[in-house]
């Protein structure tokens, strides 16, 4: 195997394994928020209400996503950084005592979000590929991973969990009054 064949595989495997890790705090965060959002009767005004009144708990990703913004537009490329905060992230979103109730609307919710998620990771793949001229001449080198931007998408569709639990149930809205229209013509 050549040695870019070789650093090919370690930056994949290094970008998964952080992917990973930020899914796994994403699936422990949306649990909290879709709790969150079922005790408001799926209101996004009172959603939001809860959000004020727990704002505490936004504290710690709303300064990660600040920072993040920041070491962006910086061109800084510590990216590492973030997969500690996205640990402790999903350390402090666990799940409630009281379960979810398993709704119809829920499920759904909860596949938008995940298509969603989805395409922000698919973007985050697309935005891996970077090419550079080689220092000693003109030709084109290709690198994978090796640009902190990938990340930094995958740590959007962490921090932006709460906005795109609104959406999804913002998309599902008219399926809702498809069948609302259905149950009253019948």
């Amino acid at each position: 195997m050549s040695i870019e064949t070789q650093n090919f595989i370690v930056d994949v495997a290094i970008f998964c394994i952080y992917a990973l890790i930020t899914f796994m705090g994403i699936v422990s965060y949306l649990k909290r928020e879709l709790y969150f959002f079922q005790e408001a009767d799926y209101n996004i005004s009172e959603y939001a209400r809860n959000i004020g009144k727990n704002f505490r708990k936004y504290i710690f990703p709303s300064v990660l996503f600040t920072v993040q913004i920041i070491m962006l537009a910086t061109n800084d490329k510590k990216f590492f950084i973030f997969l500690i905060g996205n640990i402790i992230i999903s350390l402090i979103n666990r799940p409630f005592r009281k379960r979810l109730e398993n709704t119809v609307r829920i499920r759904k919710i909860m596949i938008t979000f995940f298509i969603l998620t989805a395409i922000l990771f698919r973007i985050s793949v697309f935005w891996s590929y970077d090419e550079t001229l080689c220092k000693c001449g003109l030709d084109i080198v290709p690198h994978w991973f090796e640009n902190y931007i990938p990340y930094m998408i995958v740590n959007f569709a962490l921090y932006l969990t709460p906005l795109l639990v609104v959406l999804a149930d913002v998309l599902n809205k008219p399926f809702y009054s498809i069948k609302k229209y259905k149950e009253i013509s019948t």
